[in-house]
């Protein structure tokens, strides 16, 4: 049976259904289409599968090739998971958020596995794809194999891939980026080397799946004790009136044993402040309290907070008065359209509830809900730079590029850089950093 499916994917004759499309699922599609595989594409969001039939894109900054493939097959999109039932590949790109802020939410994990047991059948292979923590892959697996009784590495193949996509970077491909690949056996092994090789220059196989579902916990726990580390150090550095920017540049001369991370208002997306609890929340079954860990969580999502108060301090010793705002930017980081933990909308809710008249543009996102129950609604204003002398204060809170930012600088009376896009323009009285 291996020899028949590696020949299939050599010669472009597998079918491969991927289950979720949202950031990481509909990018996938793509390279695989690009690459001419028959591609099957499943999400229980109906906006998006009408989007795809029409040949649209719902993801702003997905400039991937071939989006007409759906458009020229709507055959290939469905709502519900009877295309699986002919696949010989099946990828699962659902998201894992958290329960209550602190435990990994698996329900949308667990409600695919249900659902894929009804109809598996032998020969078939499962991919996850889905950040989870050490384990997961098997746990649930295991669940729905318990009455089908197949043999993994004959009779059925399971594999677990971490996606790396970097949304906003124009530049990212898995041309220069590796794929890490594991699989339950060496059969499983060689089906993820042999078909990722198709999209990705280097393919890494892990030595095991919780190896690599480790590895995924580990590389953005990395970036946030360090982006927490950061953070701490621009605190520390306003407090004895030192420029952090100016810290980091002195720093980052440094080619040895150092490497730079920039502050912010806080963390978002669905990764840096998510993976960290999983990796919390699986280490204390294990008897070990990953203190540090959890202490740079807490010191990254106290910084909304604190850049809040640092605004107020600001506008006070300049005696600024904070009529009118506009906030530039909303998303959790720079040229995507993607809401998720953004700090810029826990800053404006806090603006929002001491009865600050507010406003904001993003190129990417035309609307935002604030308040109890997402009751207010603001909508992204028309960007007209000359119209900026009419607030009193702009607040840089996420730094796309297609700001032109020498603009913003001629024709705002206040700027408040919360991202350090102004760290190079010196001696202006304008412009105050937090």
């Amino acid at each position: 049976m291996i020899k028949r499916i590696l020949n299939k994917i050599k010669t472009k004759k597998i079918n491969i259904s991927v289950i979720g499309l949202g950031y990481v699922g509909l990018p996938l599609c793509m390279r695989l289409i690009d690459k001419n595989f028959n591609v099957n594409g499943i999400d229980t969001d109906f906006d998006k599968i009408n989007a795809l039939k029409k040949g649209v894109s719902y993801i702003d900054n997905l400039k991937i090739n071939n989006l007409g493939y759906f458009k020229n097959n709507p055959k290939n999109l469905s709502t519900k998971y009877d295309l699986v039932k002919k696949s010989d590949v099946i990828i699962i790109c659902l998201p894992t958020p958290l329960k209550n802020n602190l435990e990994p939410e698996m329900k949308y994990i667990f409600d695919c596995f249900r659902k894929l047991k009804k109809i598996l059948k032998k020969g078939q292979t499962i991919i996850l794809e889905s950040t989870v923590y050490p384990g997961a892959t098997n746990e649930h697996f295991d669940k729905i194999n318990k009455n089908l009784n197949f043999k993994i590495g004959k009779d059925i193949f399971l594999i677990y891939s971490p996606e790396r996509e970097n949304p906003g970077d124009k530049n990212f491909d898995y041309s220069k980026t590796p794929k890490v690949v594991s699989g339950k056996s060496k059969n499983c092994e060689k089906i993820a080397k042999n078909l990722y090789s198709f999209i990705c220059k280097k393919v890494f196989t892990a030595t095991s799946i919780e190896v690599a579902e480790m590895s995924k916990l580990l590389e953005n726990t990395y970036r946030s004790v360090n982006i927490g580390l950061v953070n701490e150090f621009k605190i520390i550095s306003d407090k004895m009136n030192l420029n952090i920017w100016d810290v980091i540049k002195a720093a980052k001369t440094k080619n040895f044993g150092f490497t730079a991370f920039e502050p912010g208002p806080g963390i978002g997306g669905h990764c840096i402040p998510i993976d960290p609890h999983y990796l919390s929340w699986v280490s204390k079954k294990y008897n070990y309290n990953p203190s540090f860990i959890i202490s740079s969580l807490l010191l990254n999502r106290k910084m909304p907070s604190w850049t809040f108060k640092q605004i107020l301090k600001i506008a006070n010793k300049k005696n600024i008065n904070l009529n009118k705002i506009l906030f530039l930017g909303v998303a959790y980081k720079k040229n995507v359209d993607d809401l998720r933990e953004s700090p810029s909308i826990k800053i404006m809710n806090l603006f929002h509830k001491k009865k600050y008249k507010i406003k904001f543009n993003d190129p990417h996102i035309n609307t935002v809900f604030l308040g109890n129950k997402n009751k207010k609604i603001l909508c992204s204003q028309k960007m007209n730079y000359k119209n900026l002398s009419n607030y009193d204060a702009i607040i840089i809170s996420t730094n796309h590029d297609s700001y032109d930012y020498k603009n913003i600088l001629k024709y705002s009376k206040n700027i408040i850089d919360t991202r350090g896009v102004f760290k190079n323009f010196k001696f202006q009285d304008k412009i105050d950093f937090v």
